[in-house]
């Protein structure tokens, strides 16, 4: 359980810096603007499989509900991604940073510290 937690927790922590590098960086460019959404979503799938894997795996052999909460976070990318409009873009990215940012610190808190 701590090697899936692990990795997951380095996907976790590498798409927290794309979203907050997209969060500060004023894309000039469309081709740099098309990169920058590939490789976000080059972390994010990752991430998104690794912690439903995380939560799967919690589940199913330490009958642990505590990371059910986690479900929420898996699920914050689609809900954010239908309430996106170009204008609330920066918003929505920042409340994505605290959902992974929660995920991150229950994590560190349930199998680091």
């Amino acid at each position: 359980m701590i090697i899936a937690a692990g990795i997951t927790l380095i996907f976790n922590l590498l798409t927290i810096l794309i979203l907050l590098f997209g969060l500060f960086y004023q894309f000039e460019n469309p081709k740099n603007k098309a990169v920058y959404g590939y490789v976000m979503a080059g972390g994010m799938i990752p991430y998104l499989i690794l912690l439903s894997l995380y939560i799967l795996l919690e589940l199913a052999y330490k009958n642990s509900y505590s990371s059910a909460i986690l479900i929420l976070c898996i699920l914050s990318p689609f809900v954010i991604g239908k309430l996106v409009t170009y204008e609330t873009l920066k918003k929505y990215t920042f409340i994505q940073i605290i959902c992974f940012s929660v995920s991150v610190a229950f994590l560190v808190l349930k199998y680091f510290i």
